[in-house]
């Protein structure tokens, strides 16, 4: 098995229209389906999906965070907590000197943000443009 990179991030959520409107105006994107019980938008570099949440997969907070890289993470906070998200942890600083913040956007899922220093794209060898 070789695993190359990621392809998809899927969120439960109950109304799985809203939450794919949501993040398809973060992105300027176009919600698409692949089914009524299954919609989608293509981030740069990543498909977003949505299924209903159920009794395997609730959704909400506790699970698997995906963290997204932002340029200025206090104007990246301030864009999703004007549409509707909530700060859940941070802004704090890791001990590599990125900056990251956790929120919850309006759907009860998680939103990381991370915006890199020198030393913590040279420790973990992301590259980034």
């Amino acid at each position: 098995m070789e695993l190359k990179r990621i392809e998809s991030i899927l969120l439960f959520v109950a109304d799985i229209e809203a939450a794919a409107a949501w993040y398809a105006s973060i992105f300027g994107a176009e919600v698409q389906h692949e089914n009524p019980q299954f919609a989608f938008i293509r981030a740069p570099g990543i498909v977003i999906g949505f299924h209903p949440a159920d009794e395997k997969c609730p959704g909400g907070i506790g699970g698997t965070s995906a963290y997204w890289e932002v340029s200025d993470i206090t104007h990246a906070i301030e864009n999703l907590v004007r549409l509707g998200a909530r700060v859940y942890r941070g802004p704090g600083e890791t001990d590599f000197g990125a900056k990251i913040a956790l929120l919850i956007d309006p759907f009860g899922c998680t939103i990381g943000l991370n915006q890199a220093s020198a030393v913590s794209r040279s420790k973990t060898g992301v590259v980034l443009p």
